[in-house]
């Protein structure tokens, strides 16, 4: 569950944000897991959650990556880390905390991570509390087995 409201618009996937603040959480899938959720280095996460691509770079790859704690409970990851990314509105670094809950889904190689985050003085003043609670409820179960056929369809280039 998440305090915050569903964000919506062109720009957002699965994501909850409050404008105002910038507190919010997002879901986000990496590729080639080939081990463990423990196994994985601590540079699998922040590598594709930083990514130059990533929900943090608009303005620039985010700086001062740091993993403050990771520990395994259950079958999911917990990273606590810190960074800093560029403000659109004063183009300054901006330092952020986030929490990172990621797991493998039974049958996948894909890491599925729910990443909660809050600029650094808003995370020591209390914001901590609701990213924690967002990310600890965060639970994943596959699909059930469709017989549904996926048809791709042709357009251009590309496939859809």
């Amino acid at each position: 569950t998440s305090p915050w409201p569903l964000a919506k618009g062109g720009l957002f996937d699965v994501e909850c944000r409050e404008a105002s603040s910038g507190d919010g959480a997002f879901l986000t899938i990496a590729k080639g897991a080939t081990s463990s959720i423990s196994d994985l280095p601590k540079t699998f996460f922040t590598d594709n959650i930083f990514s130059p691509t990533g929900r943090f770079s608009f303005y620039g790859q985010p700086t001062d990556i740091k993993v403050k704690k990771s520990e395994v409970v259950d079958n999911r990851r917990y990273l606590e880390i810190s960074f800093s990314n560029l403000s659109q509105s004063t183009n300054a670094e901006i330092p952020r905390t986030a929490l990172v809950v990621a797991t493998i889904p039974e049958g996948t190689g894909d890491v599925v991570m729910l990443v909660g985050s809050s600029n650094a003085s808003r995370w020591k003043k209390g914001s901590e509390k609701s990213v924690r609670s967002t990310v600890e409820s965060f639970r994943v179960s596959l699909a059930p087995t469709s017989g549904l056929k996926v048809r791709a369809k042709q357009t251009n280039d590309s496939l859809l």
